[in-house]
């Protein structure tokens, strides 16, 4: 089974305060404030790890640059999608190409 689906179906299976237990590791990898799509309202809102919880609900609305095929989150989980702060996280961008055909890559 692909790395990504095999996560995605043992996460949901946790309880909450273990999904947040590993949300929480997960952001300590993050790379994306390094990023040159995130901005200063971003930073303030702490907003990241677009790939997991989605994408930016306040504050990116432009893409300026992606650097999600350097981070070890992607590699980890083989993610096929990028520009996760502006489009949606990995699930949202799987569902959004099978229903519309559209390659977001």
């Amino acid at each position: 089974m692909e790395v990504y689906n095999k996560f995605a179906r043992d996460f949901k299976k946790l309880p909450i305060e273990e999904q947040e237990k590993i949300i929480e590791e997960q952001k300590k990898k993050c790379i994306c404030p390094t990023c040159p799509s995130y901005n200063k309202c971003a930073i303030v809102e702490r907003e990241k790890l677009f790939c997991m919880i989605g994408r930016s609900f306040l504050c990116i609305s432009f893409e300026e640059g992606c650097k999600c095929d350097e981070c070890a989150i992607e590699k980890e989980f083989q993610l096929k999608y990028k520009y996760f702060c502006t489009r949606s996280d990995e699930k949202g961008q799987r569902y959004l190409n099978s229903v519309w055909g559209s390659t977001m890559v």
